[in-house]
């Protein structure tokens, strides 16, 4: 039931993005890192990426939770509970690989932290 639950907070947070994105960085909505506050395109692509992501994620746990539901397997809250940190890790991971690789595609430059 928890996979049915979060799931669908995710799939309706990645709605908001995805129909009504950040214009500006602010402190209320949005997807905010620092990669994501580097300057407006950063700030732009992080809220595309994340509804992207927020949605996918959302939809593979909702359906997760559905079938769980369906077949009346709906005892194990502890297993789900713990299997969680593993469909959110790798959604927030994969966003922040896409923002590096954006940051480096939009700086042009491979080693931006090295002192020449």
């Amino acid at each position: 039931m928890i996979f049915l639950v979060v799931g669908t907070i995710f799939l309706v947070v990645g709605l908001a993005f995805f129909v009504v994105p950040s214009k500006k960085e602010n402190l209320i909505y949005g997807y905010r890192t620092y990669l994501s506050r580097q300057s407006e395109d950063h700030w732009r692509y992080a809220q595309k990426m994340s509804a992207l992501f927020f949605l996918l994620f959302g939809a593979g746990m909702a359906i997760i939770g559905g079938v769980l539901k369906y077949t009346d397997n709906t005892n194990f809250f502890l297993v789900e509970l713990l299997l969680i940190p593993w469909f959110v890790a790798p959604m927030f991971g994969c966003i922040e690989m896409k923002l590096k690789k954006f940051d480096q595609n939009y700086r042009g430059e491979r080693n931006e932290y090295l002192n020449d």
